[in-house]
């Protein structure tokens, strides 16, 4: 049996997440009931044969990492949240890019498009950090986040993409004797 189902998540839609069902009074082993089940064991063991100290200790400790591991995680948890949180506050006044996004065949969003812009305010109050950018007044999620600064675009097409990268950026021409004419580039062409 699978232990949980696959679906695409909303916090990164280029990732697949597992879903499992949330615990509950009813799938749900807590100390509590733990303790009630041992002494019901206890109580109702075979005098001929009575569980052993080790099998007791056994059950113990499995259910004392057991509740050591859900603590760990709900810990990972939150320090990670706590994380996303800091760092997205942190891009506030600095340049990025962003992937922009259509609905793909499947109805999940498919980037298509690259964004550049001003960060001037992030939205804590959901589960996933939201970015505005300046002139824009759509929010995008971090995950949608490629690079702080300009980036090259990697959804353009490779021949678009090389065009505008031409028309765009100034390159350096080498003449005949080495040099480009740039100071900054003569003295570190020949190192």
């Amino acid at each position: 049996m699978a232990d949980g189902i696959t679906v695409s998540g909303t916090a990164d839609p280029y990732t697949q997440q597992v879903y499992s069902a949330g615990s509950n009074e009813k799938n749900t082993l807590t100390v509590t009931s733990f303790i009630k089940l041992l002494a019901a064991q206890l109580a109702n063991q075979d005098m001929t044969n009575p569980m052993s100290n080790s099998e007791m200790m056994g059950q113990m400790t499995q259910m004392a990492m057991v509740q050591s591991m859900g603590a760990m995680t709900d810990s990972i948890t939150t320090s990670t949240a706590v994380t996303s949180q800091t760092y997205a506050a942190g891009l506030v006044g600095q340049e990025l890019t962003v992937a922009v996004t259509e609905e793909g065949p499947n109805g999940l969003p498919v980037p298509v498009n690259v964004k550049y812009g001003t960060v001037v305010s992030v939205n804590l109050t959901g589960g996933v950090p939201m970015i505005k950018l300046e002139g824009d007044d759509e929010e995008y999620p971090l995950s949608y986040v490629l690079g702080i600064g300009r980036i090259d675009n990697p959804y353009a097409e490779e021949g678009k993409d090389k065009e505008e990268e031409d028309k765009g950026g100034e390159s350096e021409e080498i003449t005949e004797e080495g040099k480009t004419g740039n100071p900054l580039l003569d003295e570190n062409l020949y190192v």
